[in-house]
C-alpha cells in the first residue's frame, strides 16, 4: 500500500477513535504496554485503528507514564477482514475453555460474539463487569495478533430465547442428531450475514431445541458424526462458513 509501511504485528493496537484525533492517549494499560512491555522509543512506528475499519500510521513523540503522544502520517481503510459476517452465539462454558474460545474465534474471522445462557449452562459466579472487561481484553489482543481490521463486537451475556436478528440473516443452531442436514450444504450460495448458534456441554434442552425449531429461518445443523466438544463445535462451524465463502483462499479478504 503507497505511503504505508510494513510494520510488524507487534506495534498493530486498537485505540478509541478519540484517542486517535487528539493524537494523545492516557489509557494506562496501553501505555504500559509501549513504555514497559515493548520498551517504545521516541520515533517508533505504530499502526493504529480505529476499530470500524481505519488504520493509521503514526509515530510516536512523547512517552510518559501519563500520556503517549503521536504525529499521524497516513489513514489507509485497514485491510484482513472477511466479507462473510458471523454472529457467533456460543453458550458459557467454563471459564478458561470459554475463553479460549472467544480468542479462537476472533483469530478466524467472526464478526460479533454474543454468550449464551442456556438452560443447561453452568455458569460457576455471575458475569460481572471485571469478567467482561477481561473478555473485551481477550478479543483486543486476538484482534491485534491476528491482523483484523476491525474490532469483533464482544455483547453481554443473553438468553437463547432473547435473540432477534433481521429476517434476512441465515441462523444455523448446532445439533448433533444424525438426521441434522450438514452445516456445508445448508450455507447458502449467496452473501449473506450468518449467525452461529452452539449450545453448552450437554447440548440444548428438549424445550430450547423445540423451540428454536419454531422459529422462522432457524436451521438445525450438523458438524458430522462425531461429538465435538461445547468450545470445539462453534469454531468448526465458523470455518465451514467462511471456507464456504473463499475467506482462507490467498490474497482473500
Amino acid at each position: 500500500m503507497d505511503g504505508m509501511p510494513q510494520l510488524p504485528n507487534t506495534v498493530r493496537f486498537f485505540v478509541d477513535p478519540a484517542s486517535i484525533d487528539a493524537g494523545s492517549t492516557t489509557d494506562a494499560e496501553l501505555i504500559h504496554q509501549w513504555q514497559r512491555v515493548l520498551r517504545l522509543r521516541i520515533g517508533a512506528d505504530l499502526l493504529l485503528l480505529d476499530g470500524a475499519g481505519m488504520q493509521m500510521h503514526v509515530v510516536l513523540t512523547e512517552l510518559s507514564p501519563k500520556i503517549a503522544r503521536f504525529e499521524k502520517r497516513t489513514t489507509t481503510p485497514a485491510s484482513g477482514e472477511p466479507t462473510q459476517h458471523i454472529t457467533l452465539c456460543a453458550a458459557l462454558i467454563r471459564p478458561e475453555r470459554f475463553e479460549w474460545l472467544l480468542q479462537k474465534s476472533v483469530e478466524l474471522g467472526v464478526s460479533r460474539i454474543v454468550p449464551l445462557l442456556c438452560e443447561r449452562t453452568r455458569v460457576e459466579a455471575p458475569v460481572t463487569a471485571n469478567k467482561q472487561t477481561r473478555w473485551q481484553r481477550i478479543v483486543t489482543e486476538a484482534a491485534e495478533q491476528s491482523c483484523r481490521g476491525k474490532l469483533p463486537v464482544l455483547s453481554a451475556p443473553m438468553r437463547l430465547t432473547d435473540l432477534s436478528m433481521p429476517p434476512t440473516d441465515q441462523v444455523f443452531w448446532l445439533h448433533e442428531g444424525l438426521a441434522t442436514r450438514p452445516l456445508r450444504l445448508l450455507v447458502p450460495p449467496h452473501p449473506a450475514p450468518v449467525w452461529i448458534v452452539s449450545g453448552p456441554e450437554g447440548g440444548f434442552s428438549p424445550t430450547e431445541q423445540q423451540w428454536m425449531h419454531q422459529q422462522p429461518g432457524w436451521h438445525a445443523a450438523g458438524l458430522g458424526a462425531r461429538i465435538l466438544r461445547a468450545e470445539t463445535a462453534p469454531l468448526v462451524a465458523a470455518t465451514l462458513v467462511l471456507a464456504a465463502r473463499g475467506a482462507f483462499d490467498d490474497g482473500a479478504p
